[in-house]
């Protein structure tokens, strides 16, 4: 009984203790929920829609229900069920997901100061702006922070770098300038940086190579500067860099080669220089490497073909050189390849027709020569193969397209000759089909081929033969043909009018005789005709006159005779057309000379310009 006594006696003081904390605990963790609602309500009223936002109906104080002022002030204050908020057990704001709910205003009313346990903010896909405030380094639990796709501006504040529990930062798409802070460099528990898309200058700070737990790198669409740090190769943990679109120089650092993880490397639209490193080689996780629109000079490495989960190399529009190495014939996985426009010699290698899964291969802009591999056959999944602008000769391969998969082929401005194969010409597939300013031959008759969704073919410059053939209806999607300066005879045929999406037509410097048919009336979309220096006679047709879209009819040289009646400004070029065309002095209201611009080629030949009524 004595003992029950004593016990009793202890235990008394122990309970009131623990009441007394329960007590306390709860008015703390009622305050807390009371000044973070009210820190929201205040942040609300400063934002400019606010009365227009059905998400943010929710955040408003509930007085219903409440019998006494303390539970008005405790449990009716709390913000934990308002939409886009979350709180822990105790009450307190944790997370807040607020992305693409149209918000209009800034971030100087929010109180930081409020949220101590906040961990997550994602306010992203917006519309916010002003300068991202010095106080948000106060968020000190802050793991999250996600203020993308919005308009801030104003540059980085360094004391962001006080966040050190942050896992994820977000700023891209945004209009914020400066330079990237240095104190970014002590962040070392984050694994995604997003920076992309503002107009942040300078260099890329070499703190950023103290990341370590670095996964995900979005420094692209910027103005930066300098040099790529060394010390970038040392975040082992890395798998993506998107450091493309931007102002860098000097050279790709030879570090990146321990980044053993990585998959993705843009660094494209740069201004790199020197060689590519041959470490990248090591990279054999590395999925997409994407080098294009810089300076890098030097053989492209051997060492690539060792990249074997490669499903994307792009390296065109630099200054490399030297042959094309037969190991990229060991990248199995590669899809896409695009090395046009750099200074590339030697052959194509026949290793590259070991690429089955290939479907763009642009060797286009080189010097490249010798023989097209009979066995590029065998890409079965090719759907663009541009090979124009080198020094390739021979005839075309048999089996250029018997799995019927291309849809652009282009092998203009090249020494090829011989026939367009068989497997082309029921290439059904086919939209582009570039073969102008090569030796082909052949009857031009055979060689349109099926091609249902045909849009642009030029033939120009070669030396095909016979006349013109009579199944445009198999081409309905024609837009563009150009089949210039060969020996085509015979007349224009009646069926071209069926073309009606057809935009540029030119058939000029050929053997054509009789008249132009008046179905060329119905090519609606026409806005150029060219159909000088042949032998066309008879009177110009009236059909003409409802192409309305038409900017330059150019029918000079021929035997043409005879007037257009319409009101319209025709560019013709004053060789006999003005004469031979024997439009009389009743149709012209004016004449005068001058020059036309062609695209981007000034064409210094005088002209007539007639208005025709």
């Amino acid at each position: 009984m004595a003992s029950s006594t004593i016990i009793k006696k202890i235990l008394s003081p122990v309970s009131m203790l623990l009441l007394v904390m329960l007590i306390c605990s709860n008015h703390v963790s009622s305050y807390s929920s009371n000044e973070e609602a009210q820190a929201l309500l205040k942040w609300k009223a400063s934002l400019h829609n606010h009365n227009h936002s059905s998400l943010l109906s929710s955040w408003t104080l509930d007085t219903s229900n409440f019998t006494n002022s303390s539970t008005h002030h405790g449990r009716a204050t709390s913000p934990c069920k308002w939409y886009g908020i979350s709180c822990n057990d105790a009450g307190s704001v944790v997370r807040i997901n607020l992305t693409d709910w149209g918000l209009e205003g800034t971030l100087q009313d929010f109180s930081f100061s409020s949220f101590p346990n906040l961990a997550y903010a994602d306010i992203s896909m917006n519309n916010l702006s002003s300068p991202i405030p010095l106080q948000i380094s106060l968020l000190s639990k802050l793991k999250y922070l996600d203020l993308s796709i919005n308009k801030f501006s104003g540059g980085i504040p360094s004391e962001i770098g006080l966040l050190t529990n942050l896992e994820v930062l977000h700023l891209g798409e945004n209009q914020l300038n400066g330079s990237i802070p240095q104190e970014i460099g002590q962040l070392t528990s984050l694994y995604d940086l997003a920076l992309y898309t503002n107009q942040l200058e300078g260099s890329i700070p070499t703190s950023l190579g103290n990341l370590s737990n670095l996964v995900s790198l979005y420094l692209y669409g910027n103005q930066l500067s300098g040099s790529i740090p060394p010390e970038l190769g040392n975040l082992s943990k890395l798998v993506e860099i998107y450091s493309d679109t931007n102002y860098l120089t000097g050279h790709i650092p030879s570090t990146f080669g321990n980044l053993k993880r990585l998959t993705v490397l843009y660094l494209f639209n740069n201004s790199l220089s020197g060689h590519i490193p041959p470490e990248i080689g090591n990279l054999k996780s590395l999925q997409e490497l994407s080098l294009f629109g810089n300076n890098l000079s030097g053989p492209i490495p051997t060492s690539l073909g060792d990249l074997s989960e490669l499903t994307l190399l792009h390296l065109f529009i630099n200054q490399l050189s030297g042959p094309i190495p037969q190991e990229l014939g060991n990248l199995k996985s590669l899809i896409y390849l695009e090395i046009s426009q750099n200074k590339l010699n030697g052959s194509i290698p026949t290793s590259l027709c070991n690429l089955t899964n290939l479907e763009t291969l642009y060797l286009r802009d080189n010097q490249l020569s010798g023989y097209i591999p009979e066995e590029i056959g065998k890409l079965r999944k090719l759907t663009d193969l541009e090979m124009d602008t080198n020094q390739l000769y021979g005839s075309l391969s048999e089996g250029i397209c018997q799995s019927g998969s291309l849809v652009h082929f282009t092998v203009s401005y090249n020494y090829l000759s011989g026939a367009i194969p068989e497997s082309l010409k029921v290439c059904k597939n086919l939209t582009r089909a570039l073969f102008e300013r090569n030796q082909l031959t052949g009857n031009i008759s055979k060689v349109i081929g099926d091609w249902p969704n045909l849009e642009y073919i030029d033939l120009s410059y070669n030396k095909f033969c016979g006349e013109l053939p009579h199944n445009w209806g198999r081409c309905g999607r024609l837009q563009r043909l150009e089949i210039v300066g060969n020996n085509i005879t015979g007349n224009i045929p009646t069926d071209l009018g069926i073309s009606t999406h057809l935009t540029y037509l030119d058939l000029s410097s050929n053997h054509l005789v009789g008249e132009i048919p008046k179905e060329m009336g119905s090519l609606t979309s026409l806005l150029d005709m060219i159909l000088k220096d042949n032998q066309l006679s008879g009177g110009i047709p009236s059909e003409l006159s409802s192409l309305s879209y038409l900017e330059n009819l150019d029918l000079s040289s021929n035997r043409l005779s005879g007037s257009i009646d319409r009101r319209k400004t025709y560019y013709i070029k004053y060789t006999p057309m003005c004469a031979s065309a024997r439009v009389t002095p009743s149709n012209i209201v004016y004449q005068r000379y001058g020059y036309r611009s062609t695209g981007t080629r000034e064409l210094n030949t005088q002209m007539c310009f007639l208005d025709i009524i």
